[in-house]
Formats: structure tokens, C-alpha cells, sequence
């Protein structure tokens, strides 16, 4: 009995307070795996973003006690995502919680949490895992920009010359892992990927960091006429990630495409010979021939040139004006029928007789000369005094214009005056250069 005894006095302080019908804090349990890997907390697995993340919870209750409304809490999964087989847990048994969803870019650390009742002893247990993953994001993005130089003129064959164009693609990183030889090429150029000059890594981008952006060119010479650029840029992060059952996952080759279109033209523009071009002089004003007036003054308004010459009125008609302008009313009578000819025929063949007969000198020139300017007259002479008695003239000789007076006689001078009246002797000079008057009575 002794021995007995013993082993029943050392059994209670070796087991755990849950067994034997105990509901202590560490009868509930929790362990997470994510993707299949184990201590995500400590080392968490590489999933590539968009992929699918499942995360196993393993629910164990070592008490006697069942849980009731068995609930889990992971702040690193959206919510309404973990999935129970049911909210109860039985005694000294286990369930399983799983949540489903798309991983996201970056360190994806949390801790879990699952809580649980027992009515009958108004208490609620819990238990916390630490849980986790690291998204990665790779992603490049490719530009393009050509331009194009215009083609030389080369004289060794008689075809098109080829023109020439610089095409620059830009790459860049958007993942948040470094890309490793990265090598642009394009098709539609037939350039082979590592074509490109992208400078000291000469066809190819060694390392391009998170975020970074590297230039590489290529120029290419093409026949005139439009084609079309498609760029394509490959590189790979090297990480290998994790599958929804586990299974690991190599690196993918990361790819990005752009495309542009450009035209060559077919020869190259020649600028133009730097020459002056002399200003055309412009039109002298139409006049009459002979006008000679001279620059400021209407023709004919004292200038030097023929009498009577005249400025021809623009929009006049002359004779040949007129006949043509009969012969086209004839035609357009002829249009309208025999009747409304013969009719009019009469008045069409007598208007331009009766006009040349009524107005002087012909048709053309009287319109000249209805629009002759009028010479201004000239300014009258001042009057001059007139003798009573002017000196007699010639027959001969016809008028004459009024002379000035002599001066008048000094008075020591005489005058001589005959005594026969007024007769030859009237109006003679004498000496003293003096007019003789006489009265008749």
C-alpha cells in the first residue's frame, strides 16, 4: 500500500492544471502555416503578389471543458476571411480555421488571436500566434521616343536614299525587388534583345533597384516611308516564392511592352538660296499720250505736252468695248429663241449707228471728252490808267495793248500847241514827249 500511495501523491504536481476535467489558461492552442510553411512569424515565406495566400489555423483544447463560440482574429487577413469548421471545440480536441486571399506587396507581419467560452465556469480562454508573409512585387514599365533625321543625298546608287532614326527606351523598375539583366530589344525593328546600347552594361541593365530607371538607344536606318517601333524589356528579380499548397516557385521573366510610330521623309530639305528679291516697282497711273504734267498735277493741267490730250477714264468702254458687248447680247438672244432675235434685232443693230451719229467725233471720243478736265483760267492783269486820246495806229496794225504813260512834263519844259483845232494835228508827240489835248466846241 505504501508503494501505491507514492505515485498517486506525485501524479497531481506533473500534469498540466487542464487534465483530469481542469480548464486552465494554457488548455487552448494555436498554431498558423502559411502557404505550408511553419513559423511564419520567425521566417516568413515569399509569396508573389496577386497569388493566393492560405493560412492553416490549428485550433487544440486540452481541457475537459468544451469552447463554445470559437472565434479567430488575424489583423494581417482581410476581415470575414477566416473560415471555422464550426464555433465549437470539443474537449481534448482539435479544429481547423483556413483564410484565403490575394497577397499584397511588402511585409505582411501579425500576430492572430483565438478566444473561446466555457458558460458553465464563466470563463473565456485564448491563445495568439505570431503569423506573417512578404509579398513580392515585380513590375517594369518600358517608353519609347524616336526621332528622325532627315536622309542625305548620296550619288552611288540612283533608289531612295534611307534615312535614319534614334529610338531611346526608357525601363523602370515598379517592383519593390532589385531586377537583375534586364535586356530591351524590338521586334519591329529587328533589334534582338541586347541590341541596345545601354551604356556601360553595354546590351543590358545589370542591376536596376526598386524604383530606378535606366535609358538604352539604338539607332536604326530604314527606307523612306512610316514604320512602327515595338519595344520590349525582360529581367527577372531571382526570388522563388511559395504556392497556395507549399510548392515552391521560380523566379518569372518579367516582361513590358511599348510601341511607337515614326515617318522618314523621302529626301532631305534643302533650305533656300539666301538671294535678295527686288521689290517689284509698282504701276504708273495710265495716261494719255503726250500728257508730259508734270508728278502731282492732273495731265493736262499746264504740264508741257500736246494740246487737248486728255486721261483716259478707267472702266470706259471704247469701240471694241462695245462691239464685243453686242456680239455677247446676241449670243444670249440666240439662246432664247428665233422669235425674241428678230424682234430685237432692229433696236440691237441701230442703237450703235444712231450713237455714232448723234455724237460728235464719233463714240469713243466724245466720252473723252465729256470727262475733260477744265483748264483754270488765268488770274486777270492789274488795270492799268488809259490815256484820254490813245496815239493813233496803223491800219495795218491790229490791237494793240494799252501802253504805260509817259512821265509827266516838268514844268520848265513847254508845249507847243497848233492852233488849227482839233484835226491832224491832234494827238501828235512833241518835243517835250508830252500828249497834246484839245477842245472842240
Amino acid at each position: 500500500m505504501g508503494l501505491l500511495v507514492l505515485p498517486c501523491l506525485a501524479l497531481p504536481g506533473l500534469l498540466p492544471a487542464a487534465w483530469a476535467g481542469g480548464a486552465g489558461d494554457g488548455a487552448l492552442r494555436m498554431t498558423v502555416t502559411v502557404n505550408g510553411r511553419g513559423h511564419s512569424g520567425l521566417r516568413p515565406p515569399t509569396v508573389r503578389v496577386g497569388a493566393q495566400v492560405v493560412k492553416r489555423y490549428r485550433l487544440v483544447n486540452s481541457g475537459e471543458a468544451h469552447l463554445y463560440g470559437v472565434r479567430v482574429v488575424d489583423p494581417a487577413v482581410p476581415a470575414g476571411a477566416v473560415r471555422c469548421a464550426g464555433r465549437t471545440l470539443a474537449a481534448l480536441g482539435e479544429l481547423e480555421c483556413v483564410a484565403r486571399f490575394r497577397a499584397v506587396g511588402g511585409m505582411r507581419r501579425a500576430t492572430a488571436r483565438v478566444e473561446g467560452d466555457i458558460p458553465s465556469l464563466q470563463r473565456r480562454l485564448a491563445a495568439t500566434a505570431r503569423t506573417g508573409y512578404v509579398g513580392v512585387a515585380g513590375g517594369l514599365r518600358l517608353t519609347e521616343r524616336v526621332t528622325v533625321s532627315a536622309p542625305g543625298r548620296s550619288g552611288r546608287s540612283l533608289g531612295p536614299a534611307w534615312g535614319s532614326a534614334t529610338v531611346a527606351y526608357t525601363v523602370t523598375n515598379h517592383g519593390n525587388r532589385p531586377l537583375h539583366a534586364v535586356r530591351i530589344g524590338d521586334p519591329g525593328l529587328g533589334l534582338a534583345p541586347g541590341a541596345t546600347d545601354c551604356g556601360a552594361g553595354g546590351g543590358a541593365v545589370a542591376v536596376l533597384a526598386p524604383g530606378a530607371s535606366a535609358r538604352c538607344t539604338a539607332v536604326v536606318r530604314r527606307p523612306p516611308g512610316t514604320h512602327r517601333s515595338t519595344g520590349v524589356a525582360s529581367g527577372s528579380d531571382r526570388i522563388t516564392t511559395y504556392g497556395p499548397r507549399g510548392e515552391r516557385l521560380p523566379a518569372p521573366v518579367l516582361t513590358a511592352r511599348s510601341s511607337a510610330v515614326f515617318t522618314l521623309p523621302s529626301r532631305a530639305s534643302t533650305p533656300p538660296s539666301a538671294v535678295p528679291v527686288e521689290p517689284k516697282p509698282k504701276p504708273k497711273p495710265r495716261t494719255a499720250a503726250g500728257s508730259g504734267g508734270a508728278p502731282g498735277r492732273p495731265a493736262g493741267s499746264g504740264g508741257v505736252g500736246v494740246a487737248g490730250a486728255v486721261a483716259v477714264p478707267r472702266g470706259r468702254l471704247g469701240l471694241w468695248g462695245w462691239l464685243g458687248l453686242r456680239v455677247l447680247l446676241l449670243g444670249l438672244l440666240g439662246l432664247l429663241g428665233p422669235p425674241v432675235l428678230l424682234l430685237l434685232l432692229p433696236v440691237l443693230l441701230g442703237l450703235p449707228a444712231w450713237l455714232l451719229v448723234s455724237l460728235p467725233r464719233g463714240f469713243p471720243y466724245s466720252l473723252r471728252h465729256r470727262h475733260r478736265p477744265r483748264r483754270p483760267r488765268p488770274p486777270p492783269s492789274p488795270s492799268l490808267p488809259v490815256p484820254s486820246h490813245p496815239p493813233p495806229s496803223s491800219p495795218s496794225s491790229g490791237p494793240t495793248a494799252p501802253r504805260r504813260p509817259p512821265p509827266a512834263a516838268p514844268p520848265s519844259s513847254t508845249t507847243k500847241v497848233s492852233s488849227g483845232g482839233c484835226g491832224a494835228a491832234a494827238g501828235r508827240r512833241v518835243s517835250s514827249g508830252s500828249w497834246s489835248s484839245c477842245c472842240c466846241s
